[in-house]
């Protein structure tokens, strides 16, 4: 936990909760993919780049979720550097109670304890072709978060971001986030067909093949579409929200409780995305009916 290793050329990443990607520009910047999950890390972070005689250049962020962005403000008040996302990302990132404010809206939580709310504001720039560093590429991977995008090193080494889950963080979390799960599932699809020497995604071991675990987390979706299918048959959110926690055997506190009851609107979204469902009301209820 908080090492970095050395991948390949001028590659490395910090080894943490969130991996954070280091690339070397030359033998005094590097580039950040992504800026930490908390302030600890970055503090440890700090401390490799200065025993290194290293300054941080650019931040790419791939996606405005807190884990991915927690230590941004202090990077940049230290060394100034440039702090990138996608031009839908980045207001999120620029603004992280916004985020917050998304999902959280008409839910009681204690705002002090959220990081969606505790997370400092980014000074962030629309990322572009004339800003993005040389020896650097971005493919877009939407699904996970509103416009997210993986970042691959002229060393063969492609930061995969959150477009993959650890067998570990399913086996946890059950039913973890993801935006617009048809567009995750294209996603991996297009990430078992991307070449790459080494795949980093952010909440794993780096993989010199990804299609294992591609797969793998197809199916887990799948699965979990298919349970939010079966749930439904004339019956409100809140009775199929209750069967789907004890279906999965999930137990929630506040924040939990949003994580999970958007997560099962995003699978009955792409179930009426699909033409399995219909969304209708019936007398003065909102119900799900299979076609």
């Amino acid at each position: 936990m908080f090492e970095v290793r050395h991948l390949k050329g001028n590659t490395y990443y910090f080894e943490a909760f969130t991996n954070v990607g280091i690339y070397r520009l030359d033998e005094s910047r590097v580039v950040l993919i992504d800026g930490t999950d908390h302030k600890r890390m970055a503090k440890a972070v700090n401390n490799y780049l200065k025993a290194e005689n290293l300054t941080v250049d650019t931040i790419i962020c791939t996606h405005c979720h807190v884990d991915h962005i927690c230590g941004n403000r202090d990077f940049y008040e230290k060394y100034g550097c440039r702090i990138l996302s996608t031009e839908k990302e980045k207001p999120f990132i620029a603004q992280p109670d916004l985020e917050g404010t998304f999902y959280y809206n008409g839910v009681d939580t204690d705002k002090s304890r959220n990081p969606f709310f505790t997370v400092e504001p980014s000074v962030i720039e629309t990322l572009t072709e004339e800003n993005l560093p040389d020896g650097l590429e971005i493919i877009s991977l939407p699904g996970h978060s509103f416009d997210m995008i993986g970042v691959k090193t002229a060393d063969g080494v492609f930061f995969a971001a959150d477009s993959i889950l650890s067998e570990k963080t399913w086996t946890e979390h059950k039913a973890p986030f993801f935006r617009n799960v048809n567009e995750s599932i294209e996603t991996l699809k297009k990430l078992k067909e991307t070449e790459a020497d080494i795949y980093v995604p952010s909440h794993n071991a780096p993989l010199t093949d990804i299609k294992n675990l591609a797969d793998y987390n197809i199916s887990k979706l799948e699965s979990l579409k298919e349970t939010a299918y079966e749930l439904c048959d004339t019956v409100g959110f809140d009775e199929m929200f209750t069967a789907f926690l004890k279906k999965l055997s999930l137990s929630i506190r506040t924040e939990k409780y949003v994580n999970y009851s958007v997560m099962l609107k995003n699978l009955l979204q792409a179930l009426v995305d699909d033409g399995k469902i219909k969304a209708v009301m019936d007398g003065d209820k909102f119900v799900y009916v299979r076609k």
